[in-house]
């Protein structure tokens, strides 16, 4: 098992090293200016100087060394256009809270999702099944920015059920929450089953069944552990596509995320912080991946022993 883990590490610093070469790279690939109107306003000596104040006077070659140590001390440069702001400070100050929210939703989203495949596939061609599919359907069909406001609209304005907006008490939590695990629900929802469909067809099952062993014992000791072993691959991307793709959640619900900011700084051509934002959404998925390989090697041991062949 240490071997696994190892070799997957390994690849989880070359995958992280290809993306901050390739991001430092595109960006120089962009046009415009990183300066944006002052740099039209500035005399060419006054441009000069702040190049060379962020090495941009440098071949790319050089920028690239300079830049690769400076984010193995964990620094992911300055703002071109606001210079007192780090890369650093506005992750520190934006993410914990499309953290929370991507927790929160991602929870929401797994218990719900595996509970109606579950039912879906025990309930199969009933009316729970049927009903847990509409669902899914729905949830696959009408993407995050419909549901948001249409949850902001009608239970946070018109019923007044829930808060409409803001990031204050733990009741403004939910709607963004529930709005954001809406799509990801769906998709659980729907492996789920289809695994379980799969996994119920096998003769081990058939075997514990014919033994006289309770619906319970048989899906909870035979069925569960193998159907969710396709749901447990997903999972790394998804909890990063949820924890990352928060951006019209934090907009509709008035949410001081990390989504509104990585946006701005593509809008205003700010270099660092489009490169710097990127390496960081970057390692969050390469770190979950990372982690999902690990756990499924624990579920399924075949994967540690194949990768040893």
């Amino acid at each position: 098992m240490l071997k696994y883990v190892l070799r997957r590490f390994v690849y989880m610093l070359i995958t992280l090293w290809v993306i901050i070469t390739a991001t430092f790279f595109l960006m120089k690939l962009l046009p415009g200016n990183p300066f944006g109107e002052v740099a039209a306003k500035l005399p060419p000596e006054n441009l000069k100087l702040l190049k060379a104040q962020y090495g941009l006077d440098k071949p790319e070659w050089q920028q690239y060394l300079q830049y690769l140590g400076n984010v193995l001390q964990g620094d992911l440069g300055v703002s071109y256009q606001f210079p007192t702001r780090s890369v650093v400070s506005v992750i520190k100050q934006s993410f914990p809270a499309s953290l929370e929210l991507g927790i929160e939703s991602l929870i929401i989203a797994i218990i719900i999702g595996l509970a109606l495949g579950i039912i879906a596939a025990l309930k199969h061609g009933k009316w729970q099944d049927n009903t847990a599919m509409f669902i899914a359907l729905v949830g696959i069909a009408v993407p995050s920015f419909v549901i948001a406001p249409l949850f902001s609209l009608y239970i946070g304005n018109k019923w007044g059920i829930l808060p409409p907006g803001l990031w204050e008490g733990p009741e403004h939590r939910i709607l963004p929450a529930v709005a954001l695990a809406f799509g990801t629900i769906a998709i659980l929802a729907r492996m789920m089953r289809a695994s379980m469909l799969e996994v119920a067809s096998l003769d081990y099952i058939k075997t514990a069944k014919s033994k006289g062993l309770s619906t319970s014992k048989v899906v909870t000791g035979h069925m569960f552990r193998n159907a969710i072993l396709p749901v447990v691959t997903i999972l790394g991307p998804i909890a990063v596509g949820v924890i990352t793709g928060t951006l019209v959640i934090e907009k509709v619900f008035v949410i001081p995320g990390l989504g509104y900011q990585f946006v701005s700084s593509i809008t205003t051509l700010d270099y660092t912080m489009i490169t710097g934002l990127t390496i960081f959404y970057a390692a969050i998925l390469i770190v979950v991946m990372f982690l999902t390989d690990i756990a499924y090697g624990f579920i399924d041991p075949r994967i540690r022993m194949s990768g040893r062949r």
